[in-house]
Order: structure tokens, then C-alpha cells, then sequence
């Protein structure tokens, strides 16, 4: 009984401390993918966290094309925004990658290698993370970014108008003697830190919630809205 009543009461906190987010992806504003986002109050090690999950689908459509199915889970302390833990898996055509990190020594290392993700770094999860749920005039202009390995500036250029607050994203890697934890990364993560593209996030800080992400080369522009 007592076991029992332990269980109700982790699955109890879990299902009061866990938040979710639903996003359309469009191409050209056609309707490509969805994107689930989830965080959840979680005890890693001792330390209070929050887990940050991330999913990307294609729909019917578009995976008789070029099919997407990828999941990305982040683990952050919830103090110092640290990370803690980091896994994806993620499927598309010509590649698959399975990525996972271990703590070694209080060393937050990629599994069979010896890169590490430094401290007070963020990687993409936990920096969309942070813009939705710090107050605007405490987000940094500038963070120290981690990708699969590499080392990124993040240029933050903010702006406000009333709830809604917009954050231009600029990457520069910075490291780049360093090797990649995977040799071709999904087209996601690729899409993202790809030179000269254009990345902006708004978030509405009254709901503390991101309403739309765009990301923009020079002949297209994808978009991520909540639904």
C-alpha cells in the first residue's frame, strides 16, 4: 500500500507540473509538420529540474515525400539553466541519429566520446526555454550556445511591445577546431545553425508562451505558430 500510494502521489506532481504546446511548421505557408513541445518539473540527481521535450512530425503529406520523425529531450537544472541531461532521436531519409549524454565525474559528456557540453551553456531546447520564461529586461543580449559538440555566440537583439516580446537570434560559432558529436546532423537541427539564415522568436510574456518562430533563407521562410 504504501508503494502504491508513492506512486499516485510522483504521478500526481507530474501530471500537475507538466505543461504542453502545439505548433503548425509551414513552408511557403503549406501546412509541412507538427511540433509538440512539453516541460515538466523533474528531480534529476537530487537536483530540481525541468525536462524539456520536444517532437517533430511530418504530416500525411509530407512524409510520403521526405518523411520526419524526431524527439528531443533535454534535462535542465532549474536554477542555473545548466544542462543535465541530453538525448534526440531522430529519423529521416539517409539519416538516423541516436544521441545521448552521461554524467561522468559531474561532467555532462556525450556518450562514447570525450566531448562534454560546458556549463552556463545553452543548447537550442533550453534557450527557447529561457526567452519564453525570463521577464524580457533580465534575458541576456548574449549566451554561450552548445550544438552536438560545437560552440556557439548567440546574439540576442530584443524588442518589446507590450506582452509580446521579439528576439532576433544570431549564431556564430566560435570553436570551430572542435568536432561535431554526429558527422550530418537531421535537417532540423542543420536548418537552424545554417550560416546567414535568419531566426526570430516571438513570445507573448503575459502567458509566458511562444506563439511563433520563423526562420528564413533567401528563397524560403518556415514558421512554427501555435495552434
Amino acid at each position: 500500500m504504501e508503494m502504491k500510494k508513492y506512486i499516485f502521489i510522483i504521478f500526481s506532481v507530474y501530471a500537475l507540473a507538466s505543461e504542453s504546446s502545439d505548433y503548425q511548421v509551414t513552408l511557403y505557408d503549406i501546412p509541412m509538420a507538427n511540433v509538440k513541445i512539453e516541460y515538466t518539473d523533474t528531480i534529476l540527481n537530487n537536483i530540481k529540474a525541468i525536462e524539456l521535450n520536444f517532437s517533430t512530425e511530418t504530416n500525411n503529406f509530407t512524409s510520403q515525400l521526405f518523411k520526419i520523425d524526431n524527439t528531443y529531450r533535454t534535462i535542465i537544472n532549474e536554477d542555473t539553466m545548466d544542462i543535465l541531461y541530453f538525448e534526440k532521436s531522430t529519423y529521416q531519409p539517409n539519416v538516423t541519429n541516436k544521441i545521448q549524454t552521461i554524467n561522468q565525474k559531474d561532467e555532462i559528456v556525450y556518450k562514447n566520446t570525450d566531448i562534454l557540453i560546458p556549463k552556463k551553456h545553452f543548447n537550442i531546447f533550453s534557450l527557447l526555454y529561457y526567452l519564453e520564461n525570463t521577464p524580457f529586461e533580465m534575458i541576456e543580449n548574449e549566451i554561450n550556445l552548445e550544438r552536438e559538440g560545437l560552440i556557439y555566440q548567440c546574439i540576442i537583439d530584443k524588442k518589446i511591445n507590450g506582452s509580446l516580446s521579439k528576439f532576433i537570434l544570431i549564431f556564430n560559432l566560435i570553436e570551430s577546431t572542435r568536432s561535431p558529436v554526429v558527422e550530418k546532423s537531421d535537417i532540423f537541427t542543420w536548418a537552424l545553425f545554417k550560416e546567414n539564415s535568419k531566426k526570430h522568436i516571438i513570445v507573448d510574456h503575459s502567458k509566458r508562451k511562444i506563439i511563433k518562430c520563423v526562420f528564413s533563407q533567401t528563397f524560403s521562410t518556415v514558421k512554427a505558430e501555435i495552434k
